[in-house]
């Protein structure tokens, strides 16, 4: 493990082999898995990571899962959801931010006023703040493609393999294999065809085990999808079952 920083802090948690943790890093109440790195001054509370992560520079995560492979950009947020395997965020991406209560005289948060007013936080009220948004997690499938500026809002679900165009507020749930963009975010078109999306999500390679994943990178990372690539996919898939 390396941490490069007298200034970083890591309590109540717990991580795996060759993790780095850099400058005014922060991780609280996580288990942290194999080879992650943690950017400068981000902060990392009440997290699982599965390994094989970056996390980068100014992230912040909160109660929330983040599978192997995936890996943020600079200034990322992602709170109260669940991120899938080999998924490539950027950014400045937003990821289950909470939803202020729009039925009440007023939309301020009721904690926020008592710390404000009196310099204390209302632990029962922070607690029910978290209990209400933390009942719509939002769920991120594998191998999704989030690109920069991106908002999904809470309780979205995004399926495997879509990509989110830049800049793009999703405020509904997104097809596997879709490709989606605009504010807010709507269908452009399908990565694939129907059959070759049916399949790819019954193949499901990013569960395999990594040495199969090594051993057969020239056909995920192949530059053309076509008939012979997928059968090819599909016998190993069903070699391991």
């Amino acid at each position: 493990m390396g941490i490069n920083s007298q200034n970083t802090v890591i309590k109540d948690s717990n991580y795996g082999l060759d993790c780095n943790f850099y400058d005014f890093s922060e991780v609280k109440k996580s288990a942290i898995g194999d080879y992650v790195t943690i950017g400068n001054d981000s902060i990392v509370d009440n997290c699982l990571l599965e390994g094989n992560n970056s996390i980068n520079r100014r992230n912040f995560l909160l109660r929330s899962k983040i599978g192997r492979f995936t890996y943020t950009g600079i200034g990322t947020s992602i709170r109260t959801a669940e991120v899938g395997r080999f998924c490539s965020i950027s950014w400045n991406v937003s990821i289950g931010g909470g939803n202020h209560p729009m039925d009440k005289v007023t939309t301020h948060t009721i904690s926020r006023f008592h710390h404000l007013d009196a310099g204390f936080w209302d632990k029962k009220q922070i607690k029910d703040d978290i209990d209400r948004v933390s009942s719509a997690e939002c769920i991120v499938g594998n191998d999704v493609l989030i690109t920069s500026n991106v908002q999904i809002l809470r309780g979205v679900k995004i399926g495997n393999g879509a990509i989110i165009g830049a800049g793009a507020v999703v405020t509904k749930d997104v097809e596997p294999y879709s490709i989606v963009a605009g504010v807010p975010a709507k269908k452009i078109k399908m990565r694939f065809d129907d059959k070759t999306i049916e399949t790819l999500e019954e193949i499901k390679w990013w569960d395999w085990p990594i040495e199969v994943i090594r051993e057969n990178l020239d056909l995920i990372y192949s530059k053309k999808v076509d008939e012979q690539v997928i059968d090819k996919l599909k016998e190993i898939s069903n070699s391991l079952k």
